[in-house]
């Protein structure tokens, strides 16, 4: 077995809360950005124990304040929060969570003394520019600038960059006596020569071989954004948007005078129709707090390019709304507000597993930076495994749990620090980390824990025991998949009970059951059943004491043998040979009755969702026969068959998909099954529910009650149910051709259920397709609907008693 590790190199991210309202505060928490490579991208937020009315209408915030800070944290997804320190530390630690903690303080401190720790500072890369790009005279006119530009000049630093005192005097020291450093004093006046002109400056240290990524690079931000360079609050919005990745040009109104925003203007609109390929060039002007119409449009008349053939594809739309960067996930999705994730490079590799751990070694940055004791970690890695598991041992997918549980499943023995977002697995690094040794979470772990945090105690029951190993013996899902079909398992069928099958009869049933017309294949077939442990083969003998047939495997036949039934010796009937007859019996569960206790049909559900649901981008942890039970209330323990952890590949920032999945072989769902799944949506809101049979159709009692079961869910004001039902049958869990597990939808599936929400589409087609009743799409039309009319029979009453008030002789 192997695993597949992708690391993407990215700076260690900040996060800063400053104290509302003040440009000394605003101005110190940018020096401490522009001082650590990739400090641009990380926010800067004024902090409210309590947001005012006038913040909220501001930004149409209708969640609780903490919610407001939670998801922008979670938005920007930062590895260290650093706050001013009179602000309180006890709210700040509310929204931070388990990430570092630090006064902005303490990290200036830090700073000015050279110890300051997860970064690497800009005055590193200036090394770096300074020994490849200056090292030697040059024949081009590339300078290092170190602009100087007046503290109140807000806009402009926040814009250029800003550098504190010892960075810039380390950048002074390093360029000693070489004249290829300048130090311009710039205001906006000299903005529209000096954007343009040949310099390496503290943008390009921040940014230094940094790209974004982002699940969706269709929906990167971009756009123009009409503010004023004199309000805090507009800056600080030009800042996280930059923050959050977007390409912005601060168009300041009260500066439309000067040149230099025309023509960043008019430069940012070329980049957009190339960025396009040169068709149309859609451009965002998003217009900020306060304005009123004709003042945007005077605004816009002074810096609208005039049409050019470089640009005469553009088109612009307007957007009066700021983008909802502190909303759950789906609005910013919708915003293009999803912060992107800063990141040098990837670097893909495959590792052998060996005692469940992977041991690799971290990629080093290409590029110079200190060797400091002082400092913990200098960047980060961030992690993206991919066990190539068929046995369901591990858990693909990670979620739900807290940092602390993150270590002790993967990083036990390990001194860095972890760190599980959505993002993925975030390990700091330093240049001393020779490896890191990565143990691989068991499913059955990870799902306590992750219970654990909802409120429940699970224990594995023997089932599960009893499913490892028929799943080891038949080789995994892969190779296993031969057998999860309906022809194989009816072959399986015939060994039920403790059966023994002759030679003969085994053949012919194969030939007539699987449509095979050559022995030689029905022997392969044969071959692949002693292969995997579902069969052995022994011979029939009759004992000649008590004259019972006993059973012997070839390795216990000799002169004398030993009678299963009287236990008497006696003589191998060497003299009547024909009288030995080969036979073949299940072994272990396959000796037994409902297809190996019913595993079959766990196996054949959790093939289906990695065959079909799931592809090669999706992650998935499942885990088989366990008992809930509440930590909180007495209840009846909650049998659970198989449970799946789903994260769709099309969109991994998507909270994923829990599945309960109640499976039968040939056995009926009954009362105490719908009970049991009712008592487990309750419980667990949102879960999706997956009734799943071998039978080929549901029969009537069947029917009514899984109706019973949807119509229960069938509530709320979502685009799903409050518990979505799916419905399995043999059509669905044993199709004779890879992947048509789901053909009966093939017509109904378009392409937005793959994009937006495949597993819910299916389950509302599964409604429709095995029970013939409405599914939640239709029930939410037909609400839509009678409220529609509702609203014109109210429209028509008060027309008519306006009418007759009107004119009361009528």
């Amino acid at each position: 077995m192997y695993a597949g590790i992708n690391q993407k190199l990215a700076p260690i991210r900040f996060f800063f809360f400053i104290q509302p309202d003040s440009n000394l505060r605003f101005q110190r928490a940018m020096e401490v950005a522009c001082h650590v490579w990739g400090g641009a991208f990380a926010p800067i937020f004024a902090f409210y124990e309590k947001l005012p009315i006038a913040y909220r209408r501001e930004f149409n915030i209708d969640i609780t304040t903490v919610d407001y800070y939670r998801f922008t944290v979670e938005n920007y997804d930062p590895d260290v929060i650093l706050y001013d320190e009179d602000l309180s530390e006890d709210a700040v630690k509310k929204i931070a969570g388990e990430r570092v903690l630090k006064s902005i303080k303490d990290y200036t401190d830090e700073i000015d003394k050279g110890t300051n720790d997860r970064a690497i500072s800009t005055l590193e890369i200036a090394k770096y520019y300074h020994e490849n790009e200056f090292k030697y005279l040059r024949n081009d006119e590339l300078v290092f600038s170190l602009s100087k530009i007046a503290p109140e000049n807000i806009l402009l630093n926040a814009l250029m960059g800003i550098t504190c005192e010892k960075l810039r005097k380390g950048i002074e020291r390093l360029f000693k006596g070489n004249d290829i450093l300048e130090q311009p004093v710039i205001g906006w006046d000299e903005m529209l020569e000096y954007a343009v002109s040949d310099k390496i400056d503290i943008l390009d240290l921040i940014y230094h071989k940094l790209r974004t990524w982002s699940n969706k690079p269709y929906k990167m931000g971009s756009g123009i954004y009409f503010m004023r360079s004199d309000r805090l609050q507009d800056v600080m919005n030009f800042w996280n948007l930059r923050a959050a990745g977007w390409k912005i040009v601060p168009l300041a109104t009260d500066l439309l005078d000067k040149p230099y925003f025309k023509d960043y203007v008019l430069r940012f609109t070329e980049w957009a129709v190339q960025r396009d390929g040169g068709s149309i060039g859609s451009i965002r002007l998003l217009i900020g707090h306060g304005f009123m119409k004709d003042q945007i449009d005077t605004a816009w008349e002074k810096v609208k390019p005039e049409v050019t053939g470089k640009i005469q594809a553009a088109s612009f739309s307007w957007q009066s709304w700021f983008p909802r960067f502190w909303a759950n996930y789906e609005y910013q999705d919708a915003d293009h507000i999803k912060s992107e994730v800063p990141f040098y490079d990837t670097f893909y590799d495959q590792y052998d597993v060996e005692e469940s751990r992977v041991e690799f070694k971290a990629q080093d940055l290409p590029f110079f930076y200190d060797w400091n004791l002082v400092r913990e970690s200098a960047y980060k890695v961030i992690l993206d495994i991919s066990v190539h598991d068929s046995h369901a041992e591990y858990a693909n997918l990670l979620f739900g749990i807290t940092d602390m549980q993150l270590r002790q499943l993967a990083a036990p023995i390990d001194f860095r620090e972890w760190r599980l977002s959505s993002g993925g697995i975030h390990r700091t690094i330093n240049r001393s980390d020779s490896k890191i040794m990565l143990s691989l979470p068991k499913a059955l772990d990870f799902f306590k824990l992750y219970f654990s945090n909802l409120g429940q105690k699970l224990k594995e029951t023997p089932n599960s025991k009893l499913a490892k190993e028929v799943l080891k013996n038949i080789g995994g899902l892969m190779l296993g998949k031969f057998l999860l079909r309906a022809g194989p398992l009816k072959i399986i069928e015939l060994f039920e009970g403790g059966k023994a099958i002759s030679y003969s009869q085994l053949i012919a049933e194969i030939q007539k059951t699987l449509s095979i017309k050559k022995v030689a294949d029905a022997q392969a077939f044969i071959g692949r059943l002693l292969e995997h442990k579902i069969v052995e083969m022994g011979a029939q003998i009759q004992c000649s004491v008590c004259e019972q047939h006993g059973f012997f495997l070839p390795e216990n036949i000799a002169v004398q043998i030993t009678c299963p039934i009287c236990r008497n010796q006696f003589g191998l009937p060497m003299a009547a040979p024909t009288s030995i007859n080969w036979y073949y019996r299940g072994i272990g569960p396959f000796s037994r009755a409902n297809k190996a206790d019913g595993v079959m049909a766990v196996f054949a559900t959790l093939s289906l969702f990695q065959t079909e649901i799931t592809g090669h981008d999706e992650k998935i942890s499942a885990l088989f026969g366990f008992e809930l039970i509440s930590k909180k209330q007495s209840q009846t323990p909650k049998e659970i068959d198989l449970c799946l952890l789903l994260q769709s590949g099309r969109d991994e920032y998507k909270r994923p998909d829990l599945l309960f999945c109640e499976c039968k072989t040939y056995k009926r769902f009954t009362v105490v099954d719908i009970e049991r799944m009712i008592a487990l949506g309750d419980e667990f809101p949102g879960a999706i529910l997956a009734m799943a049979t071998l039978n080929e159709r549901l029969d009537e009692n069947e029917i009514k009650l899984l109706t019973t079961l949807v119509q229960h869910f069938q509530k709320g004001n979502d685009s799903r149910p409050a518990n979505p039902v799916l419905i399995l049958t043999a059509t669905e869990l044993l199709p004779e051709d890879y992947r048509a597990g789901f053909r009966a939808y093939k017509n109904k599936i378009k392409p937005y259920h793959r994009y937006n929400d495949y597993i819910g589409a299916l389950a509302e087609f599964s409604v429709n397709e095995h029970l013939k009743i409405k599914n939640w799409w239709d029930v939410k039309e037909q609400v839509w609907q009678e409220n529609i009319f509702v609203r014109q029979m109210a429209s028509h009453i008060v027309n008519s008693l306006q009418l007759r008030l009107t004119n009361p002789k009528k």
